[in-house]
């Protein structure tokens, strides 16, 4: 039982750094519609830029400020320049995004090489609560996302931004013609998934190593959590997030450590099969709540 209850932990932290990137992939899709496959890649910076950050001896804290700016201003920069153009035609997004997994990949093998990278546990405590060790590097990532993504549902669902951005979700031409800059929140929420997309990257080379591919792995089981919960969905990410995270610690604490990814999958497709919109619905179009 103990090692069951530690591999649970061990499981939702990895699976708060999924969440983070299905969070962002809902707000994004919520809005645009674009299915953005290179979300996983603005993880990989944001690891890229802690690890540079740390490695230029600047505090854990700073440095994750900075990958979240970082590749927030990349957001912008990819929104303004990119997909910008390719809103009308959602799937046109959605290979570009694919086009861009491939640029980010190379620039960041270009200038760091493709070797793991790593950065010292900003903190190295160790606690033992009833026989189960529990890292608290791993509860600051638990907490933090948390923190985050309780932040961002209370700004969609409660604020005069969040009701303005729901209501361009429901109808974009609509909401222009009450006077809503819907351009302008389309800007703000690439801006907003693309920082929680950094703080994920900072996060996880706080637990493991990192290489210029791992954004791979992680943005699919970021989509598989938001397909889990319902493509669109804000409240369903965040749920799947939950049960992907207890499915990974059951299936480590059970000794099939290797078949991780497997039950992971195999849970979305089923989840898939027997509700096509997610254990919480999902649209065509976005849901904010």
């Amino acid at each position: 039982m103990d090692i069951l209850i530690q591999q649970i932990l061990n499981g939702l932290s990895i699976a708060s750094v999924i969440t983070l990137i299905a969070v962002g992939v809902t707000l994004i899709f919520g809005l645009t519609g674009i299915i953005n496959f290179a979300h996983g890649e603005f993880l990989m910076v944001g690891s890229i830029v802690t690890w540079l950050a740390v490695g230029s001896g600047l505090g854990f804290p700073l440095a994750v400020t900075l990958a979240v700016a970082a590749v927030a201003l990349m957001g912008f920069v990819l929104e303004r320049g990119i997909f910008r153009f390719t809103l009308e035609r959602p799937t046109n997004g959605f290979i570009v995004s694919l086009g861009l997994i491939v640029v980010l990949q190379h620039i960041v093998i270009l200038f760091f090489d493709p070797n793991q990278k790593s950065i010292p546990r900003p903190l190295s405590t160790v606690w033992d609560v009833g026989g189960v060790r529990i890292a608290s590097v791993r509860v600051m990532v638990i907490l933090v996302t948390v923190a985050v993504v309780a932040a961002t549902y209370m700004m969609i669902t409660r604020s005069r931004y969040g009701r303005a951005l729901r209501a361009s979700v429901e109808d974009r031409d609509t909401a222009a013609l009450m006077g809503i800059p819907v351009r302008r929140y389309i800007t703000g929420v690439f801006v907003l998934g693309s920082a929680l997309a950094g703080l994920g990257g900072a996060l996880l080379i706080a637990l493991f190593p990192i290489t210029p591919f791992t954004g791979g792995t992680m943005v699919m089981k970021g989509f598989a959590v938001a397909l889990i919960g319902g493509l669109g969905n804000l409240t369903g990410a965040v749920a799947a997030g939950l049960i992907l995270g207890i499915v990974e610690g059951l299936s480590a604490g059970y000794g099939f450590s290797e078949w991780t990814d497997a039950y992971s999958f195999g849970l979305m497709i089923l989840v898939l099969l027997f509700r096509p919109h997610g254990l919480f619905g999902g649209t065509s179009g976005p849901k904010m709540a």
